[in-house]
């Protein structure tokens, strides 16, 4: 069976900070023991309609988002009139809680969290019907597919791009379409303009090397490819962590950055450009941005080499359902949520999120008005793409050991491609466990 692409989901900001990869799927799966039901299963028997579903994540249990989530469900069920039973635990818990649920055989209704968990057990419904009556991103959904087939669906879909000090950008002549050298020499001319500037506050550390990912994509390596072969340690790769590592050698890059240490950089003055999600502007102003620099904050679309595609790992949060018992009754919940507008407003406004639905963020009002997310859409969101291993319960394994081998390359442990070719090996062995 071909398997593609399908990256993990959460929907808090705790899940934005962590990013994507940031679950141990591979545990938990296996305290599920890996028994797939089929259809005619316990999975699949039973009414499709029921008056209660539940509801698995942390949304209603978080801070930062319980109050548009309670407005959803209430929503939902003044419209259905149906109820929702919510079961919230921590993020971090998510696949442990999601594979308990299965392995019980008590999971049943719409869940948010890391969906791979549960496709080995072959529990979760097919939701292609409902993203065929809406307006999301075809190379997001194309990459999510597994068999042809959709098992959880995107509520937001952007990617992690690169964001700017639009001022200093247009001094420098910083804008989309760059090429690598392009970009190279653009952060040699910040570099000689001021000397106490971090030209680019990319990530040099763990845990968010991950981001070495799309690079390689911009240099043309795959990476992984579809069929799930790993080809890190190929031309295009090692050139593209070449020129990564005399990004950091030229010090124009700096050593030792994590994502939180590059909002603060960036917050604070210090560095012109960085990597984040859509939620940029929030952390700007979180971490003590000023107001002139909240106004200059600007998308850039990532340089790639030779021409080649510019490509962002895409991110974003979904939900998913049980089939059979009460699954029409689940999809109607994650249709309301995906495609109402008073509840993707409330969503909006409480996350600064657009909605992955391209025909309800346009009705919108305020997200009409937001330049930046409009900006970040174009720039990165529409760029963006998944993991060819993400759909698998070792992609967290998966994006550690990557993390972990540009690592050493970085900090000079091994060469580039010796270090590449150690690091294929371990990616190799992760994806055949899956």
């Amino acid at each position: 069976m071909s398997h593609i692409n399908a990256p993990q989901q959460g929907a808090s900001r705790r899940g934005v900070l962590a990013g994507l990869g940031a679950l141990g799927l591979s545990g938990a799966v296996a305290m599920t023991g890996c028994t797939t039901s089929t259809p005619g299963s316990d999975a699949t028997k039973g009414d499709a309609e029921v008056d209660t579903i539940k509801f698995y994540g942390n949304s209603l249990g978080d801070d930062a988002q319980k109050a548009a989530w309670q407005s959803i469900v209430a929503g939902w069920e003044k419209k259905s009139g149906k109820s929702v039973k919510p079961v919230v635990y921590p993020y971090d818990q998510a696949s442990t809680q999601l594979a308990l649920a299965a392995k019980s055989g008590g999971f049943q209704g719409v869940a948010q969290g890391p969906w791979q968990v549960l496709f080995p057990l072959g529990i979760l419904a097919d939701v292609s019907d409902l993203a065929e009556r809406m307006a999301l991103p075809r190379t997001i959904l194309d990459g999510l597919r597994i068999d042809g087939k959709l098992y959880m669906l995107p509520l937001t879909a952007s990617g992690i791009g690169l964001v700017s000090d639009g001022r200093i950008a247009d001094e420098v002549g910083l804008k989309d379409g760059m090429s690598v050298e392009e970009f190279a020499d653009v952060l040699e001319k910040i570099k000689r303009q001021d000397s106490d500037l971090i030209p680019y506050a990319a990530v040099t550390k763990n845990p968010d090397l991950k981001d070495a990912v799309h690079w390689m994509w911009g240099w043309g390596s795959q990476v992984v490819t579809d069929h799930l072969e790993c080809t890190i340690g190929d031309s295009e790769s090692v050139a593209a962590m070449k020129w990564y590592k005399e990004l950091q050698d030229a010090k124009l890059i700096k050593v030792g950055v994590a994502r939180t240490d590059a909002r603060i950089l960036f917050a604070r003055g210090q560095a012109v450009m960085y990597d984040d999600a859509p939620l940029a502007n929030t952390f700007l102003k979180s971490n003590g941005g000023s107001k002139a620099l909240q106004a200059a904050l600007r998308p850039v679309q990532r340089p790639s080499a030779e021409g080649l595609p510019s490509y962002n790992r895409y991110w974003g949060t979904g939900l998913f359902c049980s089939a059979g018992r009460g699954e029409k009754t689940s999809k109607d919940f994650i249709s309301y949520v995906a495609g109402d507008l008073g509840a993707a407003t409330a969503l909006y406004e409480q996350s600064a999120l657009a909605p992955a639905d391209k025909w309800v963020a346009a009705r919108i009002e305020k997200l009409r008005q937001d330049t930046f997310q409009i900006d970040f859409a174009s720039a990165i969101a529409e760029h963006a793409r998944p993991g060819a291993w993400d759909r698998l319960s070792a992609a967290a394994r998966i994006d550690t050991a990557i993390g972990e081998g540009v690592a050493s390359i970085l900090a000079g442990e091994v060469g580039v491609q010796s270090g590449l070719n150690a690091l294929r090996k371990k990616v190799d062995i992760a994806v055949k466990q899956g």
